[in-house]
């Protein structure tokens, strides 16, 4: 089992999932694996970064799950310093009695030793490959058989975001060169899906007024939706 601090490319988030070290919540994990989307935290929300909250609670609302996300930051080299120092110091814990990390989504806990662990990058090369990294958001839809979402999200045109359709999960991914303040990008995307989930069909024979994906059996959002963000300071 390998668990690494690695900066993994943002289209790839939803192959694993996310760990943070016990006394160091400053930086997210990765391990690959199977990432059923499922949420048993009671707290997951609280996890998401602020720009992201909104948009997926009203998905999770209408049992669409999403993906581990991340919405953009910006984050001194100061703090970046301090973090690194902090991953430093998880190095040498994982090198000498091991270290336990919890899934943020599940709460499953996973023990790591490795006497061989290196951290991917010295202090130098750590601070010039996160202060780009760091910039871009994503989170992913599984929309299944939602067409009419579906094509409704990839034809979105906002500036700064690109859909990449991957077939089982849609990437919604974000990057407007505002220095990762992508706050006012997510709330135009918030919107425009909120606009589409809200949107409603002519009556149906009943007089009822039925919502886009009324005929789709929606999924029990108490414990499946799982979007977990990949925060650097973060979380």
């Amino acid at each position: 089992m390998e668990i690494t601090a690695a900066l993994i490319p943002h289209d790839r988030f939803h192959t694993g999932i996310w760990l943070l070290a016990k006394g160091n919540p400053s930086w997210y994990y990765f391990k690959k694996k199977k990432n059923k989307s499922q949420v048993y935290n009671a707290l997951f929300y609280k996890t998401l970064d602020k720009p992201l909250r909104k948009l997926v609670r009203i998905l999770h609302k209408h049992g669409i799950t999403t993906t581990p996300s991340c919405s953009g930051h910006h984050i001194s080299e100061r703090d970046l310093l301090k973090i690194y120092d902090s991953l430093k110091k998880d190095e040498q814990l994982i090198r000498t009695e091991g270290l336990t990390f919890t899934d943020v989504a599940t709460l499953k806990q996973y023990y790591y030793y490795s006497k061989n662990y290196t951290l991917p990058w010295n202090r130098n090369s750590f601070l010039e490959q996160v202060a780009l990294y760091q910039q871009k958001g994503v989170l992913g839809l599984r929309l299944g058989s939602r067409r009419k979402i579906k094509e409704g999200i990839c034809q979105m045109k906002i500036e700064g975001v690109t859909v990449e359709n991957m077939g089982a999960i849609v990437l919604i991914m974000v990057d407007d060169g505002n220095a990762g303040n992508n706050k006012n990008v997510w709330a135009k995307i918030t919107r425009h899906i909120t606009g589409m989930l809200l949107t409603k069909k002519t009556p149906n024979r009943t007089g009822k007024q039925k919502s886009p994906d009324a005929d789709i059996p929606q999924r029990n959002t108490s414990v499946s939706p799982a979007s977990m963000e990949k925060r650097i300071s973060f979380g």
